[in-house]
């Protein structure tokens, strides 16, 4: 696309990527072109031919130094390192995400500066391990349980029954009832117990979600495989990724109702 002002968009976009590591060695200052060619380890010829395509589309000039940025140049690489900042915070966790059923809306602020967990061969727990540090260190937690996990029902039942631990769980319905089948006395202790408060919902939950309130504000989502195996965890403590969280846990209990107790039942 070209601009009223002459520029071509995509060329633009496409010299910027082509030849930002270029760009970046001249932002401290104009150098010259054989300055370039031994910080950059290029030949001759690659470096000359970078500096001409700049040159062309205004993004360098030459000077008493050598080449420097223009104003347009210094102005296109900060977006570009701005766009490329959030590509990797969208990559970093992109295995990940690419699990998530088609539709599910991850905001990027969720994944601005997040640290991330990752089941690999070697050490598959380790995600687990992760979430289980998370709840550990939590007085409060609200959250969403889309799979059982045995170290997860113990974990968080010792610490509602102590006392430890206050949470809001909302679940879907086959998770709920599993719990109750399976894993009767540690279910049950916590449920009847003042720590605990429950919702059942017979929504899909694309993910589990932990959103702590204390003793630190923070957020995460916990990504399974459509066999129930945990991929990994997404983690951060940002304002905006909490305040994102707390919403969504919020969606999901208002899509829930409260199942009866067994002295209800």
């Amino acid at each position: 696309m070209t601009t009223d002002t002459g520029l071509d968009t995509d060329e633009a976009l496409d010299t910027i990527l082509r030849r930002a590591s270029v760009i970046e060695c001249l932002i401290d200052g104009p150098k010259y072109n054989r300055d370039i060619r031994d910080e950059l380890d290029i030949s001759r010829s690659t470096a000359y031919k970078a500096v001409s395509e700049l040159e062309e589309q205004d993004i360098a000039r030459r000077c008493d130094e050598g080449y420097e940025l223009t104003v347009l140049g210094q102005l296109l690489f900060d977006q570009y390192r701005q766009f490329h900042g959030r590509v990797e915070d969208i990559c970093r966790p992109g295995r990940l995400l690419a699990v998530l059923p088609r539709g599910t809306e991850i905001p990027f602020v969720f994944l601005d500066g997040a640290a991330v967990s990752i089941s690999k061969k070697h050490a598959p727990n380790q995600p687990v391990h992760e979430i289980e540090r998370v709840i550990d260190e939590a007085s409060t937690v609200k959250g969403t349980g889309p799979v059982v996990l045995p170290s997860y029902v113990e974990l968080f039942s010792d610490q509602i029954v102590s006392g430890e631990l206050e949470a809001e769980l909302v679940f879907e319905r086959p998770v709920f009832d599993h719990l109750r089948t399976n894993y009767e006395e540690d279910f049950s202790a916590a449920f009847e117990s003042d720590n605990l408060s429950v919702w059942v919902t017979d929504a899909e939950l694309p993910f589990a979600l932990l959103v702590i309130e204390s003793p630190s504000q923070k957020a995460a989502i916990i990504i399974y495989d459509s066999s129930g195996d945990i991929k990994g965890a997404i983690l951060n403590d940002t304002e905006q990724a909490y305040t994102w969280g707390g919403k969504q846990w919020e969606r999901y209990r208002n899509s829930g109702v409260t199942p009866p107790t067994e002295t209800d039942e």
